[in-house]
């Protein structure tokens, strides 16, 4: 039987509605990092790649390290100050700029042999250890130590201290803020993806990725970013003064059956340990009246994302152009890597 003609024209039914829920997800931009700390971090990766056209410039120079200072607070802090001065007063709190309490010190030590002894394992797996005679920064700036107390020093500031106190402020601070609405997890492993992207090392991506949802764990359970700033530098420490020796070690011997059962031990105990004392540390806030406290923010929810929309969360965590773009920066890094 054929349909009355009502002169009526079809109701056309709307292309969003039309679409699957990732498809929509994605144009909404649900998932995504917000424009605001997405073009910061791709000012930052802009930076770094044209601090690689003049670095033999200043590494040829008697100043290095007070080129390779003044070159981090330009890349990072100025664009982080900006980011942060036109955040709304009531969002800064969320930055986690908070003191760290003398409590937290064997969580701290903890996470920092679990740092470096994972890491080390990662770069032994990446090849990283047979390829790397010296700590470097950015893959950029190589770290080279005369001995000297003065020259230590400098180490210790330009390649310790100030990217850990930097990269921090910017990955972990801001970054975990923007995306913590979804959860720790999340915000734990976006904000990591950002940090490995940082370092155009396609090879290190897997160590990045460790220590990223690392230090953001740490920084959630302590409830500051000073905590992962002095994890970051213990693990910048080690790479200064013992990583080039490692390195030197594995070179020279074909057997390094010892040292991995070693690093595997302390990985393990410093695991162990480290999840006994966020344990400690949750059970002793959930018995305290936080209110009490103006200092304390609220922690989000561990994870508010089902199992099977993660993957298009993290697909949707770079949807905007700006995303986009910083994910090609990254590739256009890493090629550069390849061809030097």
């Amino acid at each position: 039987m054929d349909t009355p003609d009502t002169g009526v024209p079809p109701k056309k039914t709307p292309l969003l509605s039309r679409l699957s829920p990732g498809q929509q997800d994605f144009l909404k931009g649900r998932h995504a990092v917000s424009n605001t700390a997405t073009v910061m971090v791709l000012v930052i990766y802009s930076l770094l790649l044209l601090s690689r056209l003049i670095d033999a410039a200043f590494l040829s120079r008697e100043s290095q390290y007070l080129s390779i200072i003044l070159l981090q607070l330009l890349i990072f802090p100025i664009p982080a100050y900006l980011y942060i001065r036109f955040k709304p007063r009531e969002q800064q709190s969320a930055l986690r700029l908070n003191k760290l309490r003398l409590s937290h010190l064997f969580l701290i030590l903890s996470a920092s042999l679990m740092l470096i002894t994972g890491c080390t394992l990662l770069g032994m797996l990446c090849g990283m250890m047979n390829a790397q005679p010296s700590f470097t920064l950015y893959d950029t700036f190589a770290s080279v130590n005369d001995g000297t107390a003065g020259a230590s020093i400098r180490l210790i500031l330009a390649y310790g201290l100030l990217p850990a106190f930097c990269e921090e402020l910017v990955f972990r601070s801001i970054l975990c803020a923007e995306l913590e609405k979804h959860g720790i997890l999340y915000a734990s492993a976006v904000s990591a993806l950002f940090f490995a992207f940082l370092h155009f090392d396609l090879t290190a991506l897997p160590v990045y990725l460790f220590s990223g949802v690392l230090l953001a764990l740490v920084m959630y359970v302590t409830r500051s970013v000073i905590a992962s700033m002095i994890v970051h530098l213990c693990y910048n420490l080690f790479g200064i003064f013992v990583q080039a020796g490692l390195s030197g070690y594995c070179k020279s011997t074909g057997s390094i059956g010892l040292l991995v059962v070693l690093l595997i031990a302390l990985l393990l105990l410093s695991s162990a340990f480290f999840c006994g004392e966020v344990a400690r540390i949750l059970r002793q806030r959930a018995r305290s009246d936080l209110l009490d406290n103006p200092e304390d923010i609220s922690t989000p929810g561990l994870n508010r994302l089902p199992a099977k929309e993660w993957p298009r969360a993290l697909l949707c965590a770079f949807a905007s152009p700006w995303g986009v773009l910083a994910v090609v920066l990254w590739l256009l890094g890493v090629i550069l890597n390849l061809i030097r």
